[in-house]
């Protein structure tokens, strides 16, 4: 369904608070992606048209609820404006989180974030602009984190995209620390 022009009013009271999203950030390989829904500008909800191949999970990584972000950067000269999406988050301690960094940094990625409120989830990175991960590792007398950083390389026209439909199975949710599985 195409864009349709209409008069954008003053959202509901309370509009601008943050939203809580769940601390389990959802990645995905695109080499693992059967289908994808089809964009067009103007349009920033799908409600089918995501699956992986058969086989395929989505892998959670678990995110410091407060650390998350979603990045939608404007960038571009006129008559070439466009977006670089991308998921921001921390990952707490230092042991846990660096197989994932290590294999990952040179793979063409996706991500879901989901909210906490059932209205959808955010996918982020396509098959045509994948993200690219980074990540940043701090173990001081602060404290010990990986921060990681998944973000498209090119911008194109498209926001994030929010999907309603159902999303392929999830990984097992990862044992609890001290937990064996």
């Amino acid at each position: 369904m195409p864009y349709t022009k209409k008069a954008i009013g003053r959202p509901a009271g309370g509009a601008g608070n943050p939203s809580p999203k769940n601390p389990h950030i959802l990645i995905f390989d695109m080499d693992d992606v059967e289908t994808y829904p089809v964009r067009e500008v103007g349009v920033t909800i799908a409600d089918d048209g995501f699956k992986l191949k058969e086989g395929a999970k989505l892998q959670p990584v678990y995110a410091t609820p407060d650390s998350i972000e979603l990045l939608q950067e404007a960038e571009g000269e006129a008559d070439a404006r466009g977006y670089k999406k991308g998921v921001k988050f921390a990952h707490p301690g230092t042991s846990t989180v660096m197989d994932f960094t290590e294999y990952n940094p040179n793979r063409n990625l996706g991500a879901i974030v989901r909210g906490c409120d059932g209205k959808g989830a955010k996918i982020v990175g396509s098959p045509c602009n994948p993200l690219s991960l980074k990540s940043e590792t701090q173990d001081t007398k602060e404290g010990a984190k990986n921060t990681i950083t998944l973000q498209q390389d090119v911008r194109d026209e498209f926001r994030i995209l929010t999907y309603t439909g159902e999303l392929p199975e999830v990984m097992d949710e990862p044992a609890k620390p001290g937990e064996t599985l």
